[in-house]
Order: C-alpha cells, then structure tokens, then sequence
C-alpha cells in the first residue's frame, strides 16, 4: 500500500483540511500526487505502508 498525505499550509488555522489517499502502485501514486501538488498549491507526501518517504512534493508558489 501506498499512501499519499496532501497537507494544507493553512490547516492549523482552523480552515484548512488533510487529505489521505491509498494507492498500491507506487507509480500512479506519484503521479497523483504531482497532480494534486500542482492542482492545489498543498504540499503532498507519499510513503509507503510502513510510513517511510517515498517522496516530499513542496507546495508550488506563483509570483
């Protein structure tokens, strides 16, 4: 299993949410997990089952 944790920068503010997708290919979970990083701004984190990183996406800035 796969899983990718989108963050919000703003989650602490009390309108931000956290969002946890499960995924078993590790391929389409990058994938993923670009997509969202550039779709939302959100940071996102995949790791595998045991927790371990398989990649950190920033969040994207636009100036």
């Amino acid at each position: 299993m796969i899983i990718i944790d989108v963050s919000n920068p703003a989650a602490f503010s009390g309108k931000g949410s956290i969002i946890v997708l499960e995924y078993t290919d590790e391929g389409a979970a990058l994938k993923a997990a670009r997509k969202i990083a550039e779709e939302t701004g959100r940071s996102v984190t995949v790791r595998r089952e045991d927790m371990e990183v398989i990649s950190s996406i920033p969040a994207l800035t636009t100036h």
